[in-house]
């Protein structure tokens, strides 16, 4: 609880950030990084040939590695036209910047004033080949040099950090051979309860983990820094309890200052979370190996550095669900009836496009595209075919449909105003009405992860199992875990392998961000799930990916390509992409 003068002087430092950030929101000149970021990163790409993505900077930005960081918003110009130029040419003179591999290329920590004044010793040496390949960003560098000159006419010191940056570690993957220690049995179980509250956090360009110490843990003795009233405590090299209690929206404000370079991983369940996107954490480390209790099945992962496997490397512990939710799923009916009839005809009109067999000798109509061969053959003083049937025998069923669901700790979040698991629920009972109608072959499986040597991969409706059971058990699922989709992809693989049919596909739900516990981040995990789906690929089982998710468009290009996925927002889009995939599927049959 907060002393009175403390809850005070909060609210009134509450008061006056809020006013602030009301007063640069109002500025109608103003550009958001997050709204012109696609452009961006098509331009970056091109320069440098590289997967680049793009983060909100903690101040001017850089480069690391493929990493761009660019300032979360920019309102110095009078026009958004200039302000977009800004972030224009910032992305120019990081793609050249990286192109001449000017960084640090060591693995020490430096001091921001060192890493600005590297960026302006070493600016010529960019600007010369800049200028030399974009003339354009020359008129650009004037306008905003002179800029920050008049600005700062009365300083003895100039300030150019926004236009040239500031120099980072370039060489993040190199990794430390310890490995993830104090890992409890607490993470082969689902969380027993999910975050009440959620707050976004401030960007951050680099993260340090700091492995559990439960020694340290038991012996911290109690710690304040009470000079620091307005921001959050900092970590001081003792461990305090990791209670899960959800004090974060009493300390919402002092977070706002919090600088999250150092954090630890624990496996406690939360009850509130503070995001923050990170980008390649190298410093995550590889867990290691544990005595496995309880039938699991071995998969091999790829490591993209060696372009080899690691053999036997994660644990897959396939899991049936046995738990029900039958108003879930009443419920889901009864919200979506008006939606389930739309999508039930028009999959009708696809199923029976499909099930009609042309070019036959004799049949119910006519085949309009053979009456038109017959007519050309004759008048061309050919043998015309008799095959100028429609027939509307229906086709033997020979096709298989695994849907995949992510159902880690990322599917709670919401997108469009919609929780993403009850989304991917909602589409799979509705998605599983229609394919029990259809007698086609499916089942409904979902996953989550906590470090390679646990991958729960829990099967909720069986290829085999009857959808009158399995549909009340849908509603049951909640999330848990991360993301560790290559180990997913593998088993739904070998799940296809033992169905007879011919046609077969995997149909992936996710947010497309590769993620676990331990080591499977940016490169890693991108790199493993699509030579997960290469594998797929050459046992003829096909693959493609839905994603609820807006920031999915950064990820999943890089693992399915082209054609084989689709970003959506709402169940309505879901369903809608669900049916122009039938139709695809269909056409393969």
């Amino acid at each position: 609880m907060f002393e009175p003068d403390e809850y005070i002087f909060t609210k009134l430092a509450y008061y006056f950030k809020r006013k602030k950030k009301e007063k640069e929101q109002a500025i109608s000149c103003a550009v958001n990084l997050m709204e012109i970021k696609p452009r961006l990163l098509i331009l970056a790409r091109a320069i440098t040939g590289e997967s680049i993505e793009i983060y909100e900077a903690e101040r001017e930005g850089g480069y690391k590695n493929n990493n761009f960081f660019l300032p979360a918003r920019f309102v110095e110009f009078p026009s958004v036209e200039e302000n977009i130029s800004f972030y224009t040419f910032r992305v120019l003179y990081l793609s050249i910047q990286k192109n001449l591999d000017l960084n640090w290329n060591d693995n020490l920590e430096h001091e921001l004033l060192e890493s600005q004044q590297k960026a302006a010793e070493s600016s010529k040496l960019v600007l010369d080949s800049l200028f030399e390949q974009f003339p354009i960003s020359k008129i650009y560098f004037k306008t905003f040099y002179q800029f920050y000159t008049e600005k700062q006419k009365n300083n003895n010191l100039k300030d150019f950090s926004f236009i040239y940056g500031k120099w980072m570690r370039n060489n993040p993957e190199e990794t430390s051979e310890e490995t993830l220690q104090n890992f409890t049995e607490k993470v082969k179980k689902a969380a027993d309860s999910t975050p009440k509250t959620i707050l976004k956090s401030n960007a951050v360009e680099e993260i340090i983990s700091v492995q559990v110490d439960i020694k340290q843990q038991e012996d911290a003795v109690l710690q304040h820094q009470f000079e620091k009233v307005e921001t959050a405590e900092e970590f001081g090299g003792n461990f305090r309890d990791f209670d899960g209690e959800d004090e974060l929206d009493d300390h919402s404000n002092a977070l706002e200052d919090i600088n999250m370079k150092y954090t630890v991983r624990v496996d406690d369940t939360a009850h509130s979370v503070y995001q923050a996107d990170f980008i390649e954490n190298t410093t995550v480390l590889e867990s290691a190996e544990i005595d496995s209790k309880g039938y699991h099945i071995k998969y091999d992962e790829w490591d993209y550095k060696t372009r080899g496997y690691k053999p036997d490397f994660c644990k897959v512990y396939p899991k049936t669900l046995l738990k029900n939710d039958v108003n879930y799923y009443k419920k889901t009916l009864n919200d979506n009836r008006t939606t389930l009839a739309g999508l039930r005809k028009m999959l009708t009109a696809v199923n029976n496009k499909f099930q009609q067999q042309r070019r036959q000798p004799q049949g119910e109509e006519f085949d309009i595209d053979a009456i038109t061969d017959l007519f050309v053959d004759i008048h061309s003083g050919h043998t015309p075919s008799e095959n100028i049937y429609i027939s509307k025998r229906k086709k033997e069923k020979d096709l298989s449909i695994l849907l995949l669901l992510d159902v880690s700790l990322s599917s709670d979040g919401y997108a469009a105003g919609n929780r993403v698991i009850d989304v991917e629920k909602q589409v799979s009972i509705l998605f599983g009405e229609i394919l029990e109608e259809f007698n086609i072959d499916f089942s409904i499986d979902c996953f989550y992860s906590k470090t390679r040597n646990h991958s729960s991969y829990i099967t909720i409706k069986d290829f085999d199992e009857d959808w009158q059971k399995a549909k009340f058990k849908v509603g049951a699922v909640e999330p848990s875990g991360y993301t560790r989709i290559g180990a997913a992809l593998r088993h739904s693989g070998a799940m296809l392998d033992k169905r007879d049919t011919k046609n077969k596909w995997v149909i992936l739900i996710s947010d497309g961000k590769p993620n676990d516990y331990d080591k499977y981040e940016g490169k890693y995990g991108v790199n493993d799930v699509k030579q997960a789906l290469r594998e797929l690929n050459e046992r003829n089982i096909n693959s493609y990916a839905l994603a609820i998710e807006a920031q999915a468009k950064y990820y999943l290009p890089q693992m399915f390509g082209q054609n084989h996925y689709q970003i959506l927002t709402t169940p309505v889009e879901l369903l809608q992409s669900l049916v122009q995939l039938f139709e695809k599927i269909k056409h393969q049959s």
